[in-house]
């Protein structure tokens, strides 16, 4: 885990803040009240690995279980907490959180100071333009070294060019890999799938498209190549897992490949749905000069 001694610079309005990093002592902490690895890395913005390395230096840790809403007045739900932890980690302030959660900026702050969520400093601009300045000098030049996404997202798109790095808010360490010699970047299956779970669980484009560090329109294209249907619903900044697998459940989706073309995979109901992509049909119109 990285040191507290150093954090992340998120800017808000015309205010600059520097929070510290989440260690192995803040999981530990934070799991003791909740008990819950997934709940926790999610809410820290970290892999459940991470989470189970930490608590594998924990000679007494607490048994592992789903955590539930307690039965009280007031009590924070499990979606609430998600939401609290990963977009305080994205850098929303107190009050942007309270608008999400319909809870006062003084609820959210008091709740959060509780859980021991990595505090903020107020910096200046001068201490910001040191601060980044240092981060960036301390990026690998090595491009075998796989970068953080605070470290990528420091870079241009053009000397993310050859770079690998980790897709923020991911439970699995997912990694991307830009081409060298342009803008796009080497999709593979599991960044394939968590595209399509963050699109049911109806997290906005632009959120997606700056975990994943690429364009709006490179994360429409690769939806497009997927297949994904359109969603009906209001869109959120935030990613949970969860509420990806009860729509998919709910609307008896599968992610299926394609008769046609071998290792061509894309998503569709399970009973009625299409057989073959509509990528296959399309390539065969154009062979033929049909529509598709």
């Amino acid at each position: 885990m990285r040191q507290a001694s150093s954090g992340q610079v998120f800017k808000r309005g015309t205010f600059v803040w520097l929070q510290a990093y989440a260690t192995s002592d803040t999981i530990r902490s934070l799991y003791a009240m909740l008990r819950d690895i997934t709940l926790v890395a999610t809410m820290l913005s970290v892999a459940t690995q991470d989470v189970e390395e930490a608590l594998s230096q924990w000679k007494y840790c607490p048994q592992s279980a789903i955590y539930e809403t307690p039965d009280r007045r007031g009590a924070w739900s499990r979606n609430e907490l998600l939401i609290l932890g990963q977009r305080w980690m994205s850098g929303d302030s107190a009050s942007e959180i309270s608008g999400l959660l319909n809870r006062s900026p003084a609820s959210v702050s008091s709740k959060r100071r509780h859980l021991s969520l990595p505090a903020r400093v107020r910096i200046s601009k001068v201490q910001e333009a040191e601060i980044l300045a240092e981060k960036r000098g301390a990026i690998p030049a090595d491009p075998k070294v796989i970068l953080t996404w605070e470290q990528a997202s420091l870079l241009t798109p053009e000397e993310r060019r050859g770079r690998t790095w980790y897709i923020r808010h991911s439970l699995n360490r997912l990694k991307l890999t830009a081409h060298k010699g342009g803008y796009k970047v080497r999709w593979h299956e599991a960044a394939n799938i968590e595209i399509a779970y963050r699109h049911f669980a109806f997290q906005s484009p632009t959120e997606i498209a700056r975990d994943f560090l690429i364009s709006e329109s490179a994360l429409k294209s690769q939806s497009s190549w997927e297949q994904l249907p359109p969603r009906k619903g209001e869109k959120t900044p935030w990613f949970i897992s969860a509420k990806a697998e009860h729509y998919i459940a709910e609307h008896d989706y599968i992610r299926r490949e394609c008769l046609c073309k071998a290792g061509c995979f894309f998503w569709t109901t399970r009973k009625g749905g299409d057989r073959v992509s509509r990528r296959y049909r399309r390539s065969v119109a154009a062979v033929h000069g049909i529509a598709a």
